[in-house]
């Protein structure tokens, strides 16, 4: 294709710019990116850690009735729901920084709620395969995790369906799954010093003698919101990071198109 041509031979893929792009879209707009993980996945998340898991073990500690099982796994199904609906208006918001315009609540939440289902699916796809990957040997994980790691953003920018974003994917990291394989290390890292840093934290504001002592309870700790908030942190800027690196790939291959995520949601 001429258009790949041109982006392989004219420009080089700069992961850098999929960085500053990617932190860009959370400082200009971040009622847009970091509100809907807030709302979407931080409250509800919370609500089911203590109506639910907490509530399970301090039944289990008391001896008394747990919670039905059944609500909890419905509230699991719900809580997943939640967090693609989340993802996929982080995703939208910054492929709307991308082309230069305002990232629109209405025109996140269609988005993001039309593709929920996938999204959910596509993730737990992607899981599954690194997880035998994994277990046949640790180069096919690694392997399986760059080349598909433009999965979910795809299902959102460009709507291919669930085995169509993993093609999508596949070729568009095709040539840099080297550079990819990099800044997952990056963020790999960045991730676990941040969440072991809060989780630290969370655990200091939390520990005492009597809490120590003290049976499991159904209300939420300290440590646990602290920990969820880090956590929503992380996320929106993995989200933000992710689309930004698809966006980069894409003008990599096919050459600057700013007018094909404009028709799609003409």
């Amino acid at each position: 294709m001429a258009t790949q041509a041109f982006g392989e031979e004219q420009r080089a893929l700069s992961v850098g710019k999929a960085f500053s792009r990617g932190f860009d879209a959370i400082r200009a707009y971040p009622l847009q990116t970091l509100g809907p993980i807030f709302v979407l996945t931080v409250v509800p998340g919370l609500l089911f850690q203590t109506l639910g898991v907490n509530a399970l073990m301090a039944a289990a500690a008391r001896g008394t009735a747990p919670p039905p099982v059944g609500l909890i796994i419905i509230g699991g199904i719900l809580l997943s729901l939640l967090w693609g609906t989340a993802l996929g208006a982080v995703i939208q918001a910054t492929l709307a920084y991308a082309e230069g315009r305002k990232p629109e609540l209405g025109e996140m939440l269609r988005a993001a709620v039309a593709r929920c289902v996938p999204l959910v699916i596509v993730y737990l796809l992607y899981t599954l395969a690194i997880m035998f990957g994994f277990l046949l040997f640790i180069v096919p994980g690694i392997f399986i995790a760059t080349m598909w790691s433009m999965a979910m953003v795809a299902v959102v920018a460009e709507r291919p369906g669930v085995f169509g974003a993993f093609g999508r994917s596949a070729r568009l990291t095709k040539g840099a799954r080297w550079k990819i394989l990099g800044v997952f290390v990056a963020m790999f890292v960045i991730y676990i010093i941040v969440l072991s840093f809060a989780g630290l934290t969370g655990a200091a504001s939390t520990m005492s003698l009597a809490s120590l002592q003290a049976a499991p309870q159904a209300s939420v700790g300290i440590g646990q919101i602290i920990i969820a908030l880090i956590n929503a942190l992380l996320t929106t800027w993995m989200a933000a990071m992710f689309t930004s690196l698809f966006i980069e790939l894409r003008e990599w291959k096919e050459g600057p198109d700013t007018s094909r995520l404009s028709d799609i949601f003409a």
